[in-house]
């Protein structure tokens, strides 16, 4: 009915339409009016992938090499590697068959063969969006179907650049089989890494260079800030100054139009532009930041531009001005005051390392994953004690804490193994870019530096790179902290300056008493009191979400044990936020999905979690039936999902009967209803 509508509105338009309502959009190529070249882009190059040598999804290496084995890839020559050779270690990602992806989201083995190992050919074209230097990669597949022109706009998930591996193997995929243009933007982040003491950083496309860089900030008395913060680098999201999650939304609406700029400028008639914004299906598919981009260019649009939208665990941040949440289930019915990123995440960073003890382990494995790493979890507990953070100073009581702002008992397990993974960096990268800090001010008495690589008697000393060149950081990054080398070693990661030895990683840092290591306690509380500066709150306040999608056809797909984008802060009062702003004309499914995460179904949790990416599929299956051939979507519902079993690492593989599919019309038991701020859950 979408495409109806904007056929009629194209056989009553000029042959030139603009095709956005974006700020500050111009064009330059006075050549040709009919497709005129947006200004404010820079094409960097065109590359065409035979699908054979190479391609746009795999890079060359085959669906059936990344899903057998861990493949081992190194650089012919580690300090100056090949942009080609940059984009196939991006995407050389282990794809585990045993979660279901292969058999039934993503790849499907059952349509390869010898002569076609998911391999698609196509042009990929690089560029960037000048304002921001966001990076913008379109794949345009030859098969692109010029006759029901269809575009799938991907933010990158997480923190990640272009070539995230996840978005293009499961996003970019599912687009491209579908015979649509994909194109991806950074969101202003990308992997903006800055050598400070070498004056180096990335280019666009992952080499190293000096100038013409992702990220390149000014650095005021910079011989002195090297000489006392030696093997620093500045981050583009932490350091740009920028906020860069304000324009989200914008810069995703600016790919789109980059996108429909190409396709009439490679298959247009001349002196004609033929597809537009009211012939053309257009469709955003997010995870995690990625799907809350995706949910701000909805909010952004409202001329009708975008046909869907379906954003998994989104970590979108609700205006709590606008309405509250009210949470009704077979219990009770409450209030819900839900808080922002900032907020739970320095809670996370305050209270898990003396939690570890507390939590209770699977009863099938009688084990928790990861929370063997800490040592020191005492340490903390005394330090929150001396604090006046705790009054007992035990794991219980921090646990309680937890369990306060949502980490309840189906998602505890994860802790030991998210802040192992996430750190102080989940809440210091939110706060950094709210509050524009310059990298010199080492806010908190943090600053990033490269860390001592030896897997051996490792303690997380500030040191020059090592085992790994510089050159070599781009592939290695997914875009936040800290970057790994293997399993137990950083390359780079978050340091406390002022550690009462030298300066360390934050997981090895005495901040009470000499090489007695708390986790950095003093660090840690210093970001929970960031969270009520002016100037964090104002850049907060930009990002925050109105909740108007602009009656778009939505679904909002979360995990009920996402340990990180928690459910009571993000998708819920979204929801709630966009039954009061939108009412009944709001097009939004809201699906919860049972023992589903942020994470993937790989061990160590493949016998107690599932991969939430199949239910981001199914979603824009759903989609697309509706929009291409009117079928009636799913109403908002809880997915009740069987967990694999099985011992950790050892889970059988993953069946329909795991992972059970969205209903069309789910079982009244099942159904989730949403009217003015209120969310009924279901049993």
């Amino acid at each position: 009915m979408n495409l109806i509508i904007k056929n009629i509105k194209a056989l009553t338009s000029l042959l030139f339409l603009p095709i956005l309502a974006v700020p500050n959009i111009g064009y330059t190529d006075q050549n040709n009016p009919y497709n005129p070249k947006p200004q404010w882009i820079t094409i960097h190059n065109s590359n065409y992938y035979d699908g054979e040598s190479d391609d746009l999804v795999t890079a060359g290496i085959g669906f059936t090499p990344l899903s057998s084995m861990i493949q081992k890839f190194k650089f012919a020559d580690p300090a100056n590697p090949t942009t080609q050779e940059l984009r196939r270690s991006k995407l050389n990602r282990f794809i585990d068959t045993k979660t279901g992806e292969g058999q039934l989201f993503g790849f499907k083995q059952q349509n390869l063969s010898p002569l076609f190992d998911g391999k698609i050919a196509g042009t990929e074209i690089l560029a960037t969006i000048k304002d921001g230097n966001v990076g913008v990669l379109l794949q345009i597949p030859v098969d692109f179907d010029k006759k029901k022109p269809c575009i799938v706009a991907i933010p990158a998930s997480n923190y990640d650049g272009l070539y995230n591996a996840k978005d293009m193997q499961i996003r970019g995929l599912w687009g491209l089989k579908h015979n649509c243009a994909v194109v991806y933007n950074d969101k202003g982040l990308g992997n903006g890494i800055y050598d400070i003491s070498n004056q180096q950083g990335f280019t666009i496309d992952g080499k190293i260079a000096k100038d013409n860089l992702l990220f390149n900030p000014e650095i005021r008395n910079r011989e002195n800030f090297i000489q006392n913060h030696p093997n620093r680098y500045a981050v583009k999201q932490l350091h740009s100054k920028q906020n860069p999650e304000h324009n989200w939304g914008k810069y995703v609406l600016q790919s789109i139009e980059f996108a429909l700029y190409e396709i009439n400028d490679r298959f247009s008639a001349k002196n004609a532009r033929n597809f537009n914004s009211y012939n053309t299906l257009i469709l955003i598919y997010g995870s995690e930041d990625g799907a809350s981009a995706a949910l701000k260019a909805g909010e952004l649009d409202k001329s009708g531009l975008i046909n869907g939208i379906v954003a998994v665990n989104p970590q979108i941040q609700p205006n709590p001005d606008i309405a509250s949440l009210i949470i009704q289930d077979s219990a009770s019915i409450r209030s819900f005051q839900y808080n922002s990123i900032p907020d739970y995440a320095t809670v996370a960073a305050l209270y898990i390392p003396c939690a570890i003890p507390a939590i209770e382990p699977n009863k099938s494995d009688n084990y928790v994953p990861y929370a063997s790493k800490y040592l020191y979890s005492q340490n903390r507990c005394d330090a929150l004690k001396k604090a006046n953070l705790l009054t007992t100073g035990t794991p219980e009581e921090a646990l309680r804490k937890l369990q306060y702002y949502g980490w309840n008992s189906g998602i505890e397990i994860q802790l030991p193994y998210f802040y192992y993974n996430e750190s102080i960096a989940f809440p210091y990268q939110y706060i950094s870019s709210y509050g524009r800090y310059d990298v010199t001010e080492n806010m908190c008495d943090y600053s990033v530096a490269s860390t001592q690589q030896e897997p051996l008697y490792n303690f997380g000393e500030v040191m020059p790179l090592k085992e790994v060149n510089f050159a070599e950081i781009w592939s290695l990054s997914n875009g936040h902290l800290p970057i790994w080398t293997d399993k137990n070693v950083t390359a780079i990661d978050i340091v406390a300056n002022q550690d009462l030895v030298s300066p360390r990683r934050e997981w090895y840092s005495s901040s009470e008493t000499k090489n007695q290591v708390d986790y950095g306690t003093k660090g840690a509380i210093c970001l929970r009191e960031k969270i009520t500066e002016k100037r964090v709150n104002d850049g907060l306040k930009q990002v925050q979400a109105t909740g108007n999608l602009n009656k778009t056809k939505t679904f909002i797909v979360h995990g009920q044990n996402n340990v990180k984008q928690l459910i009571n802060h993000t998708s819920r009062p979204y929801v709630a936020l966009n039954s009061a702003v939108e009412g009944k004309e709001s097009q939004l499914r809201y699906i919860e999905v049972e023992n589903a995460s942020y994470l993937d179904g790989k061990s160590p949790f493949d016998n107690t979690l599932l991969a939430i990416d199949y239910y981001g599929e199914d979603a824009i299956e759903w989609l697309w039936a509706n929009l291409n051939n009117n079928t009636t979507l799913p109403e908002s519902q809880v997915v009740h999902t069987k967990p694999r079993g099985g011992s950790i690492g050892q889970a059988p593989q993953a069946t329909i009967e795991n992972l059970v599919p969205i209903a069309q019309k789910p079982d009244s038991n099942n159904l989730i209803v949403i009217e003015n701020r209120k969310i009924s859950l279901p049993k």
